[in-house]
């Protein structure tokens, strides 16, 4: 929580570094709260005419709009980049997952023109760590599972947009899409279990996103 609270405190340092333990716990508490705030617009009956979002989702989404832009810069400049890259992303497939990378790259040991390496001298992540890094990468492998799995369930307690055949679709294609990250992850990792690991999961995302269109294709027919 505390680098959550760091990132909000920092709001206007776009210069900087940030080390990715920074950005990444700050993303995991983003979500949450995202999620927080989507579920208490629904129970509260503040959601906009068939969007399952409402006052507090935008409100919150206005309100770390900065920092989190400020905070990926920040993680941008700790590897070497300038925060321009981040628009690598609008580039489609190839640039999520380049981004994706480069957020998950551990920090520049050495002072760059962003300035000193953000992490203490003594601390063991200064050292290239393939362990750690594996680490982190699975962590947003088992995120990624987990916020696709929360996006299929929603039409089972809402009925509202997520039932739309073009939601479902969209839906399938994100999964499909995202099932290949950790394949492809896996490709920048040495150990042999590790990257098995990443492959089996691409393959349980890929067949979990087909199921579930099939299912709902065969459900609405």
């Amino acid at each position: 929580m505390n680098w959550y609270i760091k990132v909000i405190i920092q709001y206007t340092d776009f210069y900087s570094r940030a080390r990715r333990k920074e950005y990444w716990i700050f993303t995991l508490f983003n979500v949450i709260f995202f999620m927080i705030a989507m579920v208490l617009d629904n129970m509260l009956g503040l959601t906009i005419g068939k969007l399952p979002y409402g006052a507090l989702y935008f409100l919150y989404a206005i309100f770390i709009f900065i920092p989190g832009l400020a905070v990926t810069l920040r993680r941008l400049h700790d590897v070497g980049k300038s925060g321009w890259m981040m628009l690598i992303a609008l580039l489609p497939i190839v640039g999520a997952i380049w981004l994706l990378v480069l957020l998950l790259t551990n920090s520049q040991r050495e002072e760059n023109e962003y300035g000193e390496c953000p992490k203490p001298t003594e601390d063991e992540e200064l050292i290239p760590d393939e362990n750690s890094r594996d680490s982190i990468q699975l962590a947003v492998i088992f995120w990624m599972i987990f916020s696709r799995l929360f996006w299929s369930l929603m039409p089972k307690f809402i009925d509202n947009v997520f039932t739309e055949g073009w939601f479902i679709l969209a839906n399938t294609l994100i999964g499909i899409v995202w099932a290949f990250i950790p394949i492809i992850l896996s490709l920048t990792i040495k150990n042999k279990s590790k990257r098995l690991i990443f492959i089996i999961i691409g393959c349980m995302y890929l067949l979990y996103s087909l199921f579930d269109f099939f299912g709902n294709l065969i459900t609405k027919h």
